[in-house]
C-alpha cells in the first residue's frame, strides 16, 4: 500500500502515514525514524499482554510504561503518569513518545507530549481499526472529565503513523465493528464510493477477515486527510468529521463508556440521520441505507436512553457554540451540513 501524507498548510506541518503489512516490516522503519533518539513507547495492558512476545519483545523493558486499559483510565491521573515515567527516564525536548494502543492510548499519549516540555515528537502506532482510521490522524489529543468525552486536550500532530496489518489480526469481532462504524460515517459524510465499497464487503462467515477490510482503511484514512490538511483546529470543514459523534458522545456519556466509541457513533449516525429527516433535509430512503450497512456488520442500534435525557448530556459537548449545539447531518449519502440547535 503506498504512503499517505499529510500536509497541514495552516501550521506547516506534515507527516507520512505507512502500513506496513507486519512487525519486520514496521520494526525496521520505526529504528530508523528512532535513529539515536531517547524514547518511551506508551501502550495499555491487553495490548502489551498480546503482543508481549512479539512486537514488544525488541525493546528493552524500561523503555516500556504499561497503562491500565479502558476508556475509564483517560485522565489527568494517567497522564501524570506518563509524564513522570519520561522524566525518570531523562527524556528531553530532542526525544520520542510512542503511542501503541487504540484511540485511548494515542490520545492520552499525544496529549502528554504536548505538555511534556511545552511540546515533545510523538509517533502513532494505532493497534485497533477505529484508531487507524479515526483518533490517530489529524492531531486530536486529550482527556475525558465528569462532564464529558475530551473536552481536556490539545492539538498536536504526529511525527509519523505507522498503520501496520498484524496488529489487527488478533482483534475480536466487537473492535472490527468500533472501526466499521467510524468508516461508514466516513462514507457518509463525504464519499459515496467508499460507502459502497463498504455495502459491498461479504456478509458470510469471512465477512471480517482482515485482508478484506485493510486496503479500504487507505480510503477512509484519505477522506479525513484531505478535510484535517484544509481545517486543522475545527474551525469549517472539519467539524464534518463530528457526523454521528454529538449524538454518540452522550450516549457513551450515559452508558458510563459501556457502550463502545465506534458503536456510538453507529447510533449517532443512525440519530443524525433521522433527524435530519424530521427537519426535511433528507429522506427515509438515507436512514434506511445506513442502517443497512451498520447492521450488514452485526451492530446492534438499540438505543435505550430518552431522547430528553440524550440532549441533555449533548449540551456538555465541546462543540456548543453560544448556547447553541451544532449538529452533523446528513443531506444525501456523500454529503452532510450543520445544523445549529438551541441548548
Amino acid at each position: 500500500m503506498k504512503t499517505i501524507s499529510v500536509d497541514i498548510t495552516e501550521t506547516k506541518k506534515s507527516y507520512e502515514i505507512e502500513f506496513p503489512l507486519n512487525f519486520d516490516e514496521l520494526l525496521k522503519d520505526l529504528n530508523t525514524q528512532i535513529d539515536v533518539r531517547n524514547f518511551l513507547i506508551i501502550t495499555d495492558e491487553n495490548i502489551f499482554k498480546l503482543f508481549k512476545d512479539h512486537f514488544f519483545s525488541h525493546f528493552d523493558e524500561d523503555k516500556i510504561l504499561v497503562i491500565p486499559a479502558g476508556e475509564t483510565e483517560k485522565n489527568f491521573a494517567t497522564v501524570e503518569k506518563i509524564l513522570n515515567k519520561a522524566f525518570k527516564n531523562k527524556l528531553d525536548r530532542s526525544s520520542l513518545f510512542v503511542a501503541v494502543g487504540g484511540g485511548v492510548v494515542g490520545d492520552m499519549t499525544g496529549f502528554a507530549a504536548s505538555l511534556f516540555m511545552r511540546g515533545t515528537p510523538f509517533i502513532q502506532i494505532p493497534t485497533s481499526l477505529l484508531a487507524m482510521v479515526d483518533a490517530s490522524v489529524g492531531g486530536k489529543t486529550g482527556i475525558d472529565n465528569e462532564y464529558g468525552k475530551n473536552l481536556v486536550g490539545a492539538f498536536h500532530q504526529p511525527e509519523k503513523i505507522y498503520c501496520c496489518r498484524e496488529f489487527l489480526s488478533k482483534l475480536p469481532k466487537v473492535e472490527i465493528q468500533n472501526g466499521l462504524a467510524e468508516m461508514v460515517k466516513h462514507g457518509v459524510l463525504a464519499s459515496v464510493q467508499h460507502f459502497a465499497d463498504l455495502k459491498a464487503l461479504s456478509t458470510s462467515d469471512d465477512k471480517f477477515l482482515v485482508e478484506k477490510i485493510f486496503p479500504l482503511v487507505q480510503d477512509s484514512i484519505e477522506i479525513k486527510k484531505s478535510i484535517v490538511e484544509q481545517d486543522e483546529k475545527e474551525a469549517g470543514i472539519r467539524a464534518h468529521l463530528n457526523l454521528g459523534h454529538t449524538f454518540g458522545h452522550a450516549i457513551e456519556l450515559l452508558s458510563d463508556f459501556k457502550i463502545p466509541h465506534g458503536l456510538g457513533v453507529a447510533i449517532g449516525t443512525v440519530k443524525a440521520a433521522e433527524f435530519s429527516v424530521l427537519r426535511e433535509f433528507c429522506n427515509e430512503e438515507v436512514v434506511k441505507e445506513i442502517k443497512e450497512v451498520f447492521t450488514n456488520f452485526e451492530m446492534d442500534l438499540t438505543c435505550n436512553f430518552p431522547n430528553e435525557d440524550i440532549f441533555r448530556a449533548m449540551e456538555r459537548d465541546k462543540k456548543v457554540r453560544h448556547g447553541k449545539i451544532n449538529l452533523v447531518l446528513p443531506t444525501k449519502i456523500g454529503e452532510v451540513m450543520i445544523y445549529e440547535l438551541d441548548s
